[in-house]
């Protein structure tokens, strides 16, 4: 085993279950061969942290706090996500602070996200998408003084008729029409699965994820930019998802918060120019091809209610081989920064909790 080989326990990311295992250690462990010293000394860290019955109690309470909501905790909640996006923009820039500005915002509520870009851009517009409070969705808490630059839908994103071609089930809807053309500048992908959605089956997170992804290249126009939260990229999916937006746009970026979520495992993509990246010309095709993934996740399984995604589906865009084999400089250039934030975070919280 090469010296710096380490033997590497991990849990699947919070967006799946079933990550594929053996794909993410094996990405985990050529990573850290190669270079990767960061990312080691996370997993490291968080192997010693997890065990500990204390931070699972904290995590634990978090949640439940969380999923029970009061009036109040909506608006630091509000609060919190705009200073994230303006975190990630300070250091990003990826929203324009004057001219006309199109914006989609898919899981927007309460609101944080398209308060900020409103805040920024006097002349922006703005339409979001967001699971109904009665399914367990945030409540909409934009100031009202955004709201006449902000129409609002109410509605499930993962129940749209989103496979190749249109099925006969009364649970999928067609997408808005105000979506159904490449007309955004910028679209934001925050939807995360909420414990308290009643109607929710445990692959949705999965789901929810190839939602944002297909409606958000359907309704970017060309040279727009696309800002999406993501598993740290030494995950296998991840990876494959951060390819694809490296062959689709002109420039890849990355940001994991500080303000927020700092020992979270997950941080935000920023795909500046869609459509204009080495591969751009293909995008309607990998469209298709993930159309295909929804309709197998919605779909198939076993009893053909469904099922949870694994690092193979994405073979058609890159095989976990082939990130090994050509592209683990580039991922550990973008991926250290984040982990950095992460392991800070973390070394922080554990110290504060007596776990190490």
């Amino acid at each position: 085993m090469p010296p710096n080989s380490i033997p590497i326990k991990l849990t699947p990311y919070s967006g799946s279950t079933t990550d594929g295992s053996d794909d993410e250690t094996r990405l985990s462990t050529a990573l850290i061969e190669s270079g990767a010293v960061v990312l080691r000394q996370l997993l490291e860290l968080k192997d010693k942290g997890w065990k500990n019955e204390s931070a699972e109690r904290h995590f634990h309470n978090q949640r439940q706090t969380a999923d029970n909501a009061s009036p109040n905790l909506n608006a630091i909640w509000f609060g919190r996500m705009k200073g994230v996006l303006r975190e990630i923009d300070q250091q990003l820039d990826c929203v324009p602070s004057y001219g006309a500005l199109e914006f989609l915002d898919l899981g927007c509520c309460p609101g944080g996200f398209s308060s900020h870009v409103l805040d920024k851009n006097h002349d922006a517009t703005g339409y979001g998408i967001s699971l109904p409070v009665v399914d367990g969705g945030h409540e909409f808490t934009l100031e009202h003084y955004h709201r006449s630059r902000f129409e609002l839908m109410y509605q499930n994103l993962t129940y749209y008729q989103l496979s190749p071609s249109n099925l006969d089930d009364p649970r999928l809807q067609n997408l808005p029409s105000e979506i159904t053309s490449p007309t955004f500048d910028l679209v934001l992908l925050d939807g995360h699965q909420l414990r308290t959605q009643s109607s929710a089956l445990p692959w949705d997170k999965d789901r929810l994820l190839i939602s944002q992804l297909i409606i958000s290249l359907e309704a970017v126009k060309e040279g727009g930019t696309i800002v999406a939260k993501l598993p740290l990229p030494h995950r296998p999916i991840s990876a494959k998802i951060l390819h694809l937006f490296k062959i689709l746009s002109s420039e890849v970026l990355a940001w994991k918060p500080k303000s927020m979520h700092g020992n979270r495992g997950t941080f935000y993509a920023v795909a500046k120019g869609i459509g204009r990246g080495p591969k751009g010309s293909r995008m309607s095709g990998l469209i298709l091809e993930l159309r295909a993934l929804w309709a197998s996740l919605t779909f198939g399984g076993e009893e053909g209610l469904g099922r949870f995604i694994n690092p193979g589906d994405f073979d058609f865009l890159i095989t976990t081989d082939d990130l090994i084999a050509h592209h683990l400089g580039w991922l550990t250039s973008l991926g250290t920064p984040l982990w950095q934030v992460q392991e800070e975070a973390l070394q922080c919280f554990f110290r504060k909790k007596n776990i190490i």
